[in-house]
């Protein structure tokens, strides 16, 4: 049985994907913790509660793959974006989300929202046409839709650039209105906030999830935020399987030390690896403090 995880990985870097598998990381990145605390909010009866808890749990243990003085505010504001996010999906279902099952041959890692339909939920830090041709082309699309032999519904989330190790986008941060403290995102007619109006971090907002939902809606975020598209079955279905396979059957012939791939070191997903492949001592894990499982 293969999974799209499986392919991604192992073609972005053939020892990585090895690593991953024979050691524990030492940290975990912003962006894996984020996938994961989403992962348990879209699985929960509370959504929201369940993807904060998720994240905080790792920033605790194994810990952020950040340094300085304010990781606990850079943990909380993470924690309070994957909870607002799980709601946000999750608020046209009542029922909690379920993984796709798998077949004989194939791993799904899709969900199930109630409708029977096999859906990815992709993190973005903007959303473009070169980003949307990447996403349905994807192993983690294409798989799916090769593997499942079905029509993968695919829904990008902006979440914003990110600065400061903070991601700015309205899920994260509004304006309040210099007199009255409104909440705004946008002004009308794409104006531009002025100087006196005061930004305002959702971790430090107190406002409740559903009022910053509603705001967001109020002003016209959504649209802009969340994109959801169908990828059919592929045409050529045949060309895509026999890659899956013969990638399959490279990761089956493991090899004790694979070789790297520069193209694979960096990015939205930074490999936990780096300092192992470009460090100054031989190119062992355990000499840079990971375990093996």
């Amino acid at each position: 049985m293969i999974s799209a995880a499986q392919l991604v990985e192992f073609e972005t870097c053939p020892r990585r994907y090895w690593w991953s598998l024979k050691y524990e990381n030492l940290r975990v990145s912003l962006i894996r913790a984020l996938y994961a605390a989403l992962h348990a909010g879209l699985l929960a009866e509370n959504p929201e509660r369940a993807a904060e808890d998720k994240f905080l749990s790792l920033a605790a243990s194994p810990g952020l793959d950040i340094e300085g003085h304010d990781v606990y505010a850079i943990a909380m504001h993470h924690a309070k974006l994957a909870g607002i996010v799980a709601a946000a999906l999750r608020s046209t279902t009542t029922s909690p989300w379920t993984l796709f099952p798998a077949t004989d041959t194939w791993e799904s890692a899709c969900y199930d929202m109630g409708d029977g339909k096999p859906r990815r939920i992709v993190l973005v830090d903007r959303w473009s046409e070169s980003r949307k041709q990447e996403e349905i082309y994807s192993w983690r699309t294409m798989g799916e839709a090769c593997g499942l032999d079905r029509e993968v519904f695919v829904t990008a989330v902006t979440i914003g650039p990110s600065k400061d190790k903070r991601r700015h986008s309205a899920w994260t941060r509004g304006y309040r209105h210099p007199q009255n403290s409104a909440l705004r995102f946008r002004l009308n007619g794409g104006k531009q906030f002025s100087a006196d109006w005061l930004a305002q971090w959702r971790e430090d907002a107190g406002v409740p999830t559903a009022d910053w939902l509603t705001k967001m809606h109020d002003d016209g975020c959504m649209t802009d935020m969340v994109h959801t598209m169908n990828v059919p079955v592929p045409t050529r279905k045949e060309q895509y399987v026999f890659e899956m396979e013969r990638l399959a059957g490279e990761i089956v012939a493991r090899r004790e030390k694979p070789p790297m791939r520069l193209a694979g070191c960096f990015g939205f997903n930074q490999c936990p690896f780096v300092p192992v492949c470009h460090g100054s001592l031989p190119q062992e894990p355990f000499r840079y403090g990971f375990k093996k499982r």
